[in-house]
């Protein structure tokens, strides 16, 4: 069977390619229904990496943010016409491959050195069809509309953010209802997290970032712009940095000037270069520093679960922009484009019929 699909192939230009999709014993084919772009993927189309990572990646199939529809499943696992989500981490990882991989496997296979990760080291989902892993695939009722069951990707990758708690300290959210928590960011990220969070505690949330136009979309509590003194007098004990890039230094280092002593920091944002923190406060605080990368199939199933309930689904109303149908490269290109131009909150989607 031929899939139709689009690969990144230098800089803002992008080629038609057709594949012969062949199917393994344990996948299903999927018709790729939905998408939405994410910041590593605009990455790749602007060029902004390493000439020497660029040339490693390039062409590849973007998008790992996809609803789909499964076509065909040898293993009778889900019904044809089920509406699904796909989890772009693949792996083998479980309990019987402790052996091989040098890495603690409760942490998630999300952790694992030898994962494939659509539209970063394996091609993403920009295409007609795909025969993907059923381990792999999450379902999702079909009452709960594409334009939201899209955003399972980043609701798990909060989820993954927030699972990393109980590894600081064997804490959990339940011990968390009497703190702050606080969320650096003003991008799609940090509003999920914060709606997420929202959603499962009763703590105070509140959010730092540069744009008010922005931060008073956000469900939290209280919001500041970056550099306010204000912040100080939130005892903030747990903070979430969404901010990634060059500007993740500043956001870390406010993190740790307003933490209250013992607090804790969790890392979600991705910097390309080097970056400098005031390692001698967080001594001087005794402040615990960890990280969060991706997510694992467990997250993406809590993720589907909070979806499709009334709460949080109505927080995700705020980040649906607009949705494009592609029909063609030309219409796929264009939307790559006013995504890479847009400032505002929220997401250009993707309605696939090619």
């Amino acid at each position: 069977m031929l899939s139709k699909g689009f690969k990144i192939v230098s800089p803002k230009t992008f080629e038609i390619y057709y594949e012969d999709i062949t199917m393994k014993e344990d996948e299903a084919l999927i018709k790729v229904d939905m998408g939405a772009i994410c910041k590593a993927d605009l990455r790749y189309y602007l060029g902004q990496r390493s000439k020497r990572i660029l040339g490693l990646k390039y062409p590849m199939r973007l998008l790992h943010e996809v609803v789909g529809t499964v076509l065909k499943d040898p293993t009778n696992t889900y019904k044809i016409g089920q509406k699904v989500v796909l989890v772009p981490n693949i792996t083998i990882c479980s309990n019987k491959c402790i052996n091989t991989c040098n890495f603690d496997v409760s942490l998630g296979e999300n952790y694992c050195p030898d994962a494939k990760f659509a539209s970063s080291n394996i091609d993403g989902f920009s295409c007609e069809y795909i025969s993907f892993p059923i381990s792999n695939i999450v379902p999702v009722e079909k009452e709960v509309p594409p334009e939201k069951a899209v955003f399972a990707e980043l609701t798990s990758v909060a989820l993954s953010a927030i699972r990393r708690i109980s590894k600081l300290d064997s804490e959990s959210l339940r011990t968390l209802d009497d703190k702050v928590i606080a969320v650096w960011g003003d991008g799609v990220v940090g509003y999920i997290l914060t709606s997420v969070l929202k959603t499962l505690t009763n703590s105070r949330i509140i959010n730092v970032g540069k744009s008010e136009h922005k931060l008073e979309k956000f469900p939290s509590d209280r919001q500041y712009i970056t550099g306010s003194k204000e912040i100080k007098n939130e005892n903030i004990y747990l903070a979430f940095e969404c901010v990634g890039g060059k500007s993740s230094q500043v956001a870390i280092n406010e993190i740790i000037d307003n933490l209250v002593i013992g607090g804790k920091v969790v890392l979600t944002g991705v910097a390309e270069e080097n970056i400098e923190i005031n390692t001698r406060k967080i001594l001087e605080k005794g402040l615990t520093i960890t990280g969060s990368t991706r997510s694992s199939v467990d997250d993406f199933r809590q993720s589907v679960n909070l979806i499709q309930g009334e709460e949080y689904s109505g927080y995700l109303e705020v980040l649906i922009k607009s949705v494009a149908n592609i029909r063609t490269i030309t219409d796929y290109y264009n939307i790559f484009e006013k995504e890479s131009l847009s400032n505002d909150l929220g997401k250009n989607l993707l309605r696939f019929n090619l």
